[in-house]
């Protein structure tokens, strides 16, 4: 009877660690997903491109007016569901283009962060 309690909780411990292990997985694979979605978002993965979206302004649910760089031409274009309209090309004053800068995520900065305010709060 003894054994059977020791083996059963040898058991649950070792359900327990490989659902630990599948979720540290599952969170990796979150990770990637997002830096790979984020890197073709803001056009880090082909840096060699001629075009870049400079500034996009929603009017409504499915219309939208982006200021699009093309090569060294700056355009303001009319997106809707189906179509798409050049509205005029814009001089280089004209444009304000914002420059990001993306860091890198550093966890263990985030995780030190959340265990001060942890601790701050007992």
């Amino acid at each position: 009877m003894l054994l059977e309690k020791s083996s059963a909780s040898l058991e649950s411990i070792g359900q327990l660690f490989v659902l630990i292990l599948l979720f540290v997985f599952v969170l990796f694979l979150a990770y990637l997903a997002a830096r790979i979605a984020g890197g073709f978002q803001s056009n880090i993965m082909n840096k060699k491109s001629n075009v870049k979206v400079i500034e996009v302004f929603q009017l409504s649910n499915n219309k939208y007016i982006q200021i699009v760089k093309i090569g060294e031409h700056y355009l303001a274009l009319a997106i809707c569901k189906d179509n798409i309209t050049l509205l005029t090309e814009l001089d280089v004053s004209e444009v304000r283009e914002q420059v990001t800068t993306m860091e890198p995520i550093n966890f263990k900065s985030i995780l030190d962060k959340m265990k001060n305010e942890r601790k701050d709060k007992e």
